[in-house]
């Protein structure tokens, strides 16, 4: 995987590299190829919400909010380190070999590193959203080769592309435990964080970390450069307004921000505004049976605090990725003009989403990408 700074990571695929190689690489990527539908048609599914619901944010087999037992945790967290707490839960209580996850780069702290945690200091050092490239599943040989179930963290599309590739190597698809994820609308580039720190005429060079939020909710931007104390600079709204304007079109094509293909999906709970004191809390969400024992298991064992919570929650919450996933079928409809190519979604109602966009979105999602596919020249 290359990082290409204004961009992203992007696969570069060596001349050497065999055809059959090639067609598992297609086969297992998601902007390939998508199912949403496979959760959903398994023979214990069972769907705790509305037919509504379920279409907007996929199979839901329960929903809480809650936060890390452990006060550190919590703290440090983006959001009340639910997914920290269930990683735990996981290695402690399950037996589970390891956590496959990215965390900052120590090395390079304006980039991530995919590892694979063993312990809660493991965890810990790395805990804490990233809004810089990564790349998860350059990790998974680690875990096909693990003597057991590892967890896997990833972005919603790392999920899918999991997935993907669980399908077609059942020895990785064995040593997959859990799958678990966050509510999510994509990476930006290394660029954006370049640019960010120049508003503070941060140096890269003498580096030494960057915090993107975490350390209560939700957190400021935080460097620190060798020989002085911690630098905050905006708080995290503010600072994710600035990033994401960096991200690049194909962020724009992906509909799923909320994990919907793993078997657990935390996100935070906008629908309250941060006080300044709350040291944070997630909304929990279970898609699978898997998920909903472990999240149950966890709240038994105490790494878990957390209670029952309502659909509407999650719908407040999360609002501009639903109307972004709405957005899509009309960015879709408009590559499709222009003879583009699009992703293969299956068991996917992106259009039935489109329709509830008030009349200016439904524009903007077309007639925005028409305009976008002109004057870049995506056709090139």
């Amino acid at each position: 995987m290359k990082d290409i700074d204004a961009v992203g990571l992007r696969p570069e695929i060596s001349p050497d590299i065999s055809a059959q190689t090639r067609a598992l690489a297609t086969k297992v990527c998601p902007t390939v190829n998508a199912d949403f539908g496979i959760l959903k048609s398994r023979p214990d599914y069972d769907p705790a919400v509305d037919k509504t619901t379920e279409r907007n944010w996929g199979a839901i087999t329960g929903i809480w909010e809650g936060f890390a037992s452990d006060e550190e945790i919590r703290f440090k967290g983006s959001s009340g380190g639910a997914l920290t707490a269930l990683s735990l839960y996981c290695l402690n209580e399950l037996g589970h070999h390891g956590v496959l996850h990215t965390g900052e780069n120590p090395e390079d702290p304006i980039r991530n590193k995919t590892r694979l945690s063993r312990s809660r200091d493991d965890l810990l050092a790395v805990v804490g959203s990233r809004y810089s490239p990564a790349s998860v599943c350059e990790g998974l040989g680690q875990v096909e080769a693990a003597p057991a179930p590892c967890v896997v963290i990833g972005k919603p599309v790392e999920i899918v592309a999991t997935r993907n590739a669980m399908a077609e190597i059942p020895a990785l698809a064995k040593n997959i435990g859990v799958t678990m994820s966050f509510f999510c609308a994509e990476t930006p580039p290394t660029l954006a964080t370049r640019k960010l720190m120049g508003e503070f005429d941060v140096p890269e060079e003498g580096l030494e970390t960057l915090r993107y939020r975490g350390h209560g909710w939700p957190g400021y931007f935080t460097t620190r450069n060798a020989g002085q104390d911690p630098r905050q600079h905006w708080i995290y709204q503010k600072s994710w307004a600035y990033l994401q304007r960096f991200r690049p079109w194909a962020t724009q094509l992906w509909p799923d921000g909320a994990g919907e293909l793993a078997d657990i999906s935390c996100g935070d709970p906008w629908y309250e505004e941060p006080d300044g004191e709350n040291p944070g809390f997630s909304l929990i969400v279970a898609r699978t049976k898997l998920g909903k024992e472990i999240i149950e298991g966890a709240i038994a064992a105490g790494y878990l605090q957390a209670t029952p919570a309502e659909t509407w929650k999650l719908d407040k919450s999360q609002d501009g990725l639903l109307r972004k996933k709405g957005a899509i079928w009309g960015r879709r409809m408009a590559h499709r003009l222009f003879r583009l190519p699009n992703t293969n979604f299956q068991n996917l109602d992106l259009f039935g989403i489109w329709l509830t966009l008030p009349l200016r979105e439904k524009l903007g999602s077309t007639l925005g990408t028409v305009r976008r596919i002109i004057k870049k020249r995506l056709w090139a």
